[in-house]
C-alpha cells in the first residue's frame, strides 16, 4: 500500500514537467528603420524544446520620407544560435501580410535577436531585423529595435 501511494504521488510531480520547455512571454519592442522609419512589434512567443521559439506578431511602420504606413501580422521560427547563463542569441525567420494606406501586402522578415535575461524570466532584448516587402515603395527594409518580453 505504501509503495503504491508513493509511486502515485511521484508520477502526479513528475508527469507534469517538461524539460527544457519555457514561458509565454509578451514582446514590446520599437526602433528605427533604414529610409527615416519608425517601427513598433508586439508579439506573443512560444518557447519550445532546446530554447527554440515560435512567435505570432503585430508590425507596425511609419515612414517620415513619403509618410506612408503599414501594418502586419504574422508567424515567426526562432531557432537558438548561442546560449551562456544569461545571453542568448537567435535566429528569426518569419512571413507576414498586411496593409498600407492604399491595398494588401506581404512580406518576408530575417533578423538576430539579442537577449539579456534578468530575474523573474524578465528579459531584454536588441533585435536587427531585414525585411522584404511586396507592393510598397521601401521594398526592402533593415532596422534595429529594443525591447522587453514579459512572462505570462
Amino acid at each position: 500500500m505504501r509503495k503504491s501511494l508513493l509511486l502515485s504521488l511521484l508520477l502526479l510531480v513528475v508527469l507534469p514537467c517538461r524539460a527544457q520547455e519555457g514561458y509565454t512571454h509578451l514582446n514590446l519592442a520599437g526602433g528605427w528603420m533604414y529610409k527615416d522609419a519608425l517601427t513598433a512589434n508586439l508579439v506573443l512567443e512560444f518557447s519550445k524544446r532546446h530554447y527554440n521559439s515560435y512567435e505570432i506578431f503585430g508590425d507596425s511602420y511609419k515612414s517620415n520620407v513619403d509618410d506612408s504606413k503599414n501594418w502586419l501580422v504574422g508567424v515567426a521560427y526562432k531557432p537558438m544560435l548561442t546560449r551562456s547563463r544569461n545571453t542568448f542569441l537567435k535566429l528569426r525567420l518569419g512571413a507576414g501580410i498586411g496593409s498600407n494606406t492604399e491595398h494588401f501586402i506581404g512580406a518576408l522578415q530575417a533578423g538576430l535577436e539579442l537577449g539579456y535575461v534578468l530575474p523573474g524570466n524578465l528579459v531584454l532584448m536588441l533585435q536587427q531585423k531585414n525585411e522584404g516587402v511586396l507592393r510598397v515603395n521601401h521594398n526592402f527594409r533593415a532596422g534595429l529595435l529594443a525591447g522587453i518580453k514579459i512572462p505570462l
